[in-house]
């Protein structure tokens, strides 16, 4: 399972090369209520692709695909990953699917509010 956070740069580590490798590959993200799907592109950054993939999907309001930023509510989705050979190619139409699973999105992580906690009480003589 994949967990990103949303408003964040998420580590995301996979093994996909136990079906081949790419150049880049596309992530498509599908999500369970609506079947709305979200796509970005993203390189591998492991140091050892050979036993593990890594990379950076972004989450934001304003993302750009091909920069691996991807917009996606809160929620599960499945996701599949592509083989591509384009950078820019946001269509698996054709590709070869590496690895698919379920992906969860949570909210920002929020710091609470800490309050007085010295209440002042009043008393009333009758």
């Amino acid at each position: 399972m994949i967990r990103l956070t949303k408003g964040t740069a998420n580590a995301v580590t996979v093994t996909t090369t136990e079906k081949g490798t790419a150049t880049h590959y596309l992530f498509e993200f599908v999500n369970q209520m609506t079947r709305v799907k979200s796509y970005c592109i993203q390189e591998d950054t492991s140091p050892y692709e050979a036993r593990y993939n890594q990379f950076e999907i972004t989450e934001t309001v304003t993302p750009t695909a091909v920069d691996g930023e991807v917009e996606l509510n809160t929620g599960t989705y499945k996701y599949n990953i592509y083989g591509n050979t384009n950078a820019t190619n946001l269509d698996p139409t054709g590709l070869v699917n590496f690895e698919m699973g379920v992906a969860e999105v949570i909210g920002v992580a929020f710091t609470p509010t800490q309050y007085n906690n010295n209440p002042t009480w009043t008393t009333y003589e009758g």
